[in-house]
């Protein structure tokens, strides 16, 4: 018996061992383990900030053309501008640059003159004549300008004159007083912004008065009459500022020479 149970048991054994073996799950193979380092590359899970960072999906619409903002908005290109040359300024003519710098007695200008006449201006032919300044006021008034190269001017002047003349035992003497009116011509001669330059012409009325003692203490001859009178004269104005400056003319009227202080406002 016991020559035959032996191998049985060794036959049972090994068939056994031989069933477990196949029916028993494979062991993990080694490579199995998840080292720290592989997993920190490979089995950390992703965070939730970066997945939501990557994989949320864009649910926000495409933005409207009706609701750019300035910002956004496509901006139009500035036309272009063709750059323009201005051609210089022609020379001015001799006419045009008479009136261009003639600006000191223009249309509405007004001007006085305070005067004292030298010379004789009316001469009575008597050997021994003497006479006193010539006291003059003038006024004038702008009523046209670009009359030409020039400006009209219109106004008036008063004036007073006496003579006096002696001869042995003889003496008289003349007053004369004289209201005028007067028209001018303003030209700018010297083209001087300073200078105003003028001719003109007067017509008015001379009273004259005479007096003499006839050759004696005690008679006196008085006379007085009344004439109309012209003259023709030419001056000029020099300003010393805006306003104020000195004036000068000489011709025929009630002195060849007057000299003063003019204004101008």
């Amino acid at each position: 018996m016991k020559k035959y149970f032996t191998p049985a048991f060794l036959f049972f054994a090994l068939t056994s061992a031989s069933a477990v073996a196949q029916t028993k799950a494979p062991a993990r193979p080694a490579t199995t383990k998840t080292t720290a380092a592989t997993k920190a590359t490979t089995a950390k899970p992703v965070s939730s900030t970066s997945f939501k960072a990557t994989a949320k999906p864009v649910a926000k619409p495409a933005v409207k053309p009706a609701t750019l903002t300035p910002a956004s908005k496509p901006v139009a290109e500035a036309p272009v501008v063709a750059e323009v040359t201005t051609p210089p300024a022609p020379e001015p003519t001799a006419v045009n640059k008479m009136v261009a710098t003639s600006q000191l007695f223009v249309k509405g200008s007004k001007a006085v003159n305070l005067g004292v006449g030298l010379g004789l201006g009316y001469g009575y032919g008597l050997s021994g004549l003497h006479s006193t300044p010539a006291m003059s006021a003038s006024f004038e008034y702008g009523i046209a300008d670009n009359v030409g190269p020039g400006t009209i001017g219109v106004g008036g002047m008063v004036g007073y004159k006496s003579y006096g003349w002696k001869s042995g035992g003889y003496k008289g003497s003349w007053s004369n007083i004289m209201v005028s009116a007067r028209g001018t011509y303003h030209y700018d001669v010297f083209e001087n912004p300073k200078l105003d330059t003028y001719a003109g012409i007067s017509l008015g009325i001379r009273h004259e008065r005479y007096s003499d003692n006839a050759g004696t203490d005690i008679y006196y001859s008085k006379t007085s009459a009344s004439y109309v009178t012209s003259g023709i004269f030419v001056g000029g104005r020099y300003y010393f500022s805006d306003k104020l400056g000195a004036f000068g003319e000489v011709g025929y009227d009630m002195s060849y020479l007057k000299l003063g202080l003019t204004a101008k406002f």
